[in-house]
């Protein structure tokens, strides 16, 4: 009996030993697990207590998941915010950053468009087309055009414009010798910026370069409260000598008249932009000599 007590008691005892023992390496792991929050830890435990528990024992340290912070480039959880709808290229609402080869453009515009046929000039270098695809060696319509499209797609719906296509008739230019997209100022909703980008898709090229009537039309057809008017060709004015606008030659009566023609919407405060594209010095000479006479700025493309 004093013997099965005796076993009894050390049973006993050495039971207390490692009741002890776990609760102190449960103490120590937790102290460890407080003062941690990031990735899973493996630590070695050491007992204090003087009881028989085996030495270096490893713990493994699992974070909760609230206790996780949120690494960049990690997927956002449930409850973020959820991600932009695609804007299908129009506008933010107030982008305020559209531009025509760089100069600002917003309110009322009417572009006038070179659409000659030395328009089809290679010499613009390599660059983008409208869907950005890369072109080697692009030419002066496809330059113009690429520009055009992404102007209108960046501008607000509140914007109000119409396209002067700066080219046409038969030889030699005999009237009508130009043309416009709508003939007024269209705003442009998505179902009109859609159509007008289509129509700068497919414009194709005419002969001659009837400055004198596709400044005269942009300055009669439109409101004299117009923001900006920009003027863009490759060269000067085609035919050369006398025509509708008398004796004078045409560059010439391009010189003399539009100044007069322009004189309200310039009252106004109307933006004036020359655009000049390709490498021929003659023509840029014109497109300088009108931006100067006129106030404009001038552009070089």
């Amino acid at each position: 009996m004093k013997t099965l007590l005796g076993v009894n008691s050390g049973f006993v005892l050495a039971m207390g030993c490692l009741v002890g023992a776990v609760a102190t390496n449960l103490a120590v792991a937790n102290v460890h697990a407080t003062s941690d929050s990031g990735d899973p830890k493996i630590f070695r435990v050491s007992g204090e207590s003087g009881a028989d528990t085996p030495s270096g024992r490893l713990v493994l340290r699992m974070p909760a998941a609230s206790d996780q912070s949120q690494t960049e480039g990690s997927p956002s959880g449930e409850g973020g915010e959820p991600p932009a709808e695609p804007n299908e290229g129009y506008p933010d609402e107030d982008s305020g950053d559209s531009s025509f080869f760089g100069e600002q453009v917003g309110g009322k515009a009417v572009f006038v468009i070179d659409v000659s046929l030395s328009m089809m000039i290679t010499d613009c270098g390599a660059g983008e087309d409208w869907d950005g695809n890369a072109q080697g060696s692009m030419s002066r319509l496809a330059v113009v055009k690429t520009e055009l499209i992404n102007t209108l797609r960046s501008v607000e719906e509140s914007f109000e414009f119409d396209i002067v296509w700066l080219a046409g008739g038969a030889h030699p230019c005999k009237p009508p010798n130009t043309e416009a997209w709508k003939g007024e100022l269209v705003q442009c909703t998505r179902i009109v910026r859609d159509e007008a980008i289509e129509a700068v898709k497919n414009q194709t090229m005419w002969f001659g370069t009837p400055t004198w009537r596709a400044l005269q039309r942009a300055c009669f057809d439109y409101p004299d409260d117009l923001d900006v008017m920009i003027h863009l060709t490759d060269g000067e004015p085609f035919p050369y000598g006398g025509g509708e606008w008398g004796n004078m030659t045409h560059k010439e009566a391009v010189l003399d008249d539009f100044p007069v023609w322009y004189a309200a919407k310039k009252e106004y405060g109307c933006k004036l932009v020359g655009v000049h594209v390709g490498t021929l010095s003659k023509s840029r000479d014109f497109m300088e000599q009108w931006c100067a006479q006129n106030g404009a700025t001038f552009v070089h493309r």
